[in-house]
């Protein structure tokens, strides 16, 4: 957090005194990082984007920067920019996409780190002469934002995948990381709100004004659900029975997902032939694991798995636990593989989920109320047909890339013609 604090009151003519401070210890090492980096193709006619995400692992905001590097590559010069190593990494670069590894860049608040990985990411963009740099999640919104101001990109956006501030977060907590969006929203050109419920949100805390948030839902590629495959055979595929009921929760295994809430409604369950799935990874797998062996629940913690398609497709119900959201893509997969869902009624969420229509919205934090809808579900196949039928219907029409790739492109084109008659980013 000092970072963040330091940032309220950061002046962009800083390079100089910023250079002598941030010198990487490495040497010519990190120097000849940054120049394997530079670009090649100079005289390219295709405007230049920078895309930049803290993480490299697999999320959400993962997720989305990779759809949109490979969407916009026919159109524009993409570089990725995102912490070393990582799935993210290794899936650019499978796709043939250009990736800047920024050494220093972490999620958690380190003032050494944030100013080496703040002035890496000046030196790129002052040197790329990008046309738009677009950031994604809290840090790299904010050390992104403020070197393209001081490199004086024309165009910089942000995308919030569910605020820093979003309910479920300790109040004094809240107010402070709204703060730190307000200052980067003065430095941004437009800010993406991936729900209708965070633009609200923002408004509410005075973030930005209304004309500088655009709201572009989430979509994902429908490809691996079309056609569905059959539920029997991936089954087989999986080794379960077509007699077992399963129900899944894909997420990543951090505290905002909340799977001690589904485990705890899982336990008060009388449903023998019914099966719980919990698949992803992440810093609180150990202490599932203990909480598990130590109720004697036999619920499968599947890890990181490549095949969520086939998984989904072969579960009956699909569980979202979540203390806060801001649109997430598990419960669009969700529905294009047919499942009824059921979800906290936090964030986006609603937005995607129609109550009592293609699923059902429960308090977060709440395992009774979780218990309850998991039994409605469990009793009725033909409610869970209908509903899985209708929320396939939902996620084809309203959320699937080319939705929203469309959507951002026109505000790349919107923003470019806009600068081009001279339009200047206000406060």
């Amino acid at each position: 957090m000092p970072l963040l604090i330091i940032g309220l009151s950061v002046e962009m003519k800083l390079q100089s005194a910023l250079h002598t401070f941030i010198v990487s210890p490495e040497g010519d090492g990190s120097k000849n990082r940054l120049q394997k980096h530079r670009s090649l193709n100079i005289f390219s006619p295709m405007k230049k984007i920078l895309q930049i995400v803290t993480l490299s692992e697999w999320g959400g905001a993962q997720h989305i920067v990779y759809l949109l590097a490979k969407s916009l590559r026919s159109d524009y010069e993409i570089t990725v920019a995102c912490a070393p190593g990582g799935p993210l990494v290794d899936r650019l670069r499978a796709a043939g996409i250009r990736v800047v590894e920024v050494p220093h860049l972490c999620r958690n608040p380190h003032p050494i780190k944030d100013l080496r990985a703040l002035w890496t990411l000046y030196r790129l963009m002052k040197r790329e002469r990008f046309e738009i740099v677009h950031t994604h999640s809290t840090k790299a919104g904010l050390l992104g934002r403020l070197a393209a101001t001081w490199a004086r990109v024309p165009i910089i956006l942000f995308t919030a995948h569910g605020w820093a501030f979003s309910e479920g977060r300790a109040k004094p907590w809240r107010w402070l990381l709204a703060q730190v969006e307000r200052f980067a929203a003065r430095l941004s050109t437009k800010i993406i709100c991936v729900s209708e419920y965070d633009r609200h949100l923002a408004l509410r805390f005075g973030v930005a004004p209304q004309e500088k948030l655009v709201v572009i839902p989430n979509g994902i590629e429908p490809e691996p659900f079309c056609p569905l495959s059959d539920k029997r055979e991936l089954r087989a595929r999986l080794g379960v029975s077509d007699a077992v009921g399963i129900v899944t929760m894909v997420g990543r295994l951090a505290p905002p997902k909340d799977f001690e809430t589904l485990i705890a409604a899982w336990e008060g369950l009388q449903a023998p032939k019914w099966q719980l799935w919990l698949v992803g990874d992440g810093p609180r797998r150990s202490r599932l694991e203990k909480i598990l062996h130590a109720k004697g629940l036999q619920i499968k913690l599947l890890g990181e798995r490549h095949d969520i398609p086939a998984i989904l497709q072969a579960s009956d119900i699909f569980v979202l636990a979540s203390r806060w959201e801001g649109m997430p893509l598990t419960v669009i997969e969700a529905m294009l593989a047919g499942l009824p869902v059921i979800a906290t009624r936090v964030g986006g969420v609603p937005e995607l989920v129609q109550e009592g229509v293609t699923g059902l919205l429960v308090p977060p934090q709440d395992a009774a109320a979780l218990r309850s809808a998991l039994e409605q579900l469990m009793r009725s196949a033909e409610t869970r047909q209908r509903m899985g039928e209708l929320g396939r219907r939902r996620a084809l029409e309203h959320f699937t890339v080319e939705q929203m790739m469309n959507r951002v492109r026109a505000l790349y084109r919107e923003l470019e013609r806009e600068r081009d008659f001279g339009y200047n980013r206000g406060v």
